[in-house]
């Protein structure tokens, strides 16, 4: 008896879930208190397989968002989202794709394997205070092998790229190549380190708090002898070369 109760039981809450699953998104999100830095818009489907026109966070477009939920997941309390985004053709869009899972009820972790993320540069930098005022252009570029976060890092392996990374200049643009960075856990905090070669001979640790708002940064670059004499004139202001032309950082 108890075993077809059980049964019986388990039936109808694999039936509630699928109910939900596809369930009009439009309906659902509509009815969603959203934070007050996230917008959608041009919502269809179902949650089970929907799509929003544009998400707007912190100012940021996210174009052509689509998502595929598994229901199988929320049967051991969790949500599972293989997502897409943008064009990674257009270089102005953000876009991504890869899954994503994470608490049914609480959002406090997440985890990914194989996610890839495209960010204009200069949209990222708009949202950043820097000590010195930046006008850059390229692209970032992460692929993530796998992330467990939340609410500090718990895994990460992957890998960060500036795509033709260039700085305005006073007679336009300077040519800055491509950055490459490997990512990892340090601790509870997030590792960088960026290793040469590269066209400012730059190399960098660097950890970024769990919390996003405190990091460190140490290293080392030397400017190629190619790039224009103002790049040499800034990076005076970093302080003087030592005997191997390289000037130290360290924030």
């Amino acid at each position: 008896m108890k075993s077809k109760i059980s049964w019986v039981l388990g039936g109808i809450v694999a039936f509630l879930l699928f109910a939900i699953a596809y369930m009009p998104a439009v309906h659902v999100i509509g009815r969603v208190t959203l934070p007050q830095n996230v917008s959608i818009e041009g919502v269809s489907g179902t949650l089970f397989s929907g799509k929003a026109q544009t998400v707007v966070v912190n100012g940021l477009p996210i174009n052509s968002f689509r998502w595929d939920l598994n229901p199988l997941y929320m049967l051991i309390g969790q949500v599972n989202l293989d997502v897409k985004a943008g064009n990674v053709r257009d270089k102005n869009e953000i876009a991504f794709t890869g899954p994503i899972t994470t608490g049914l009820f609480s959002q406090k972790t997440v985890s990914t394997e194989a996610f890839t993320l495209y960010l204009p540069v200069d949209r990222v930098l708009a949202q950043v205070q820097l000590p010195l005022p930046v006008n850059a252009g390229g692209r970032f570029k992460v692929e993530l092998d796998e992330l467990h976060y939340g609410p500090s890092c718990r895994s990460l392996s992957g890998t960060g790229d500036w795509l033709n990374a260039t700085v305005a200049g006073t007679k336009g643009p300077i040519d800055f190549g491509t950055y490459s960075a490997k990512l990892r856990c340090e601790g509870e905090d997030i590792g960088i380190t960026v290793s040469e070669p590269n066209m400012l001979g730059l190399s960098i640790n660097a950890t970024v708090a769990a919390n996003m708002k405190q990091f460190q940064v140490s290293g080392k670059f030397k400017p190629d002898d190619s790039l224009p004499n103002e790049v040499h004139q800034a990076a005076r202001l970093f302080g003087q070369p030592d005997a191997d032309g390289y000037t130290r950082i360290k924030l």
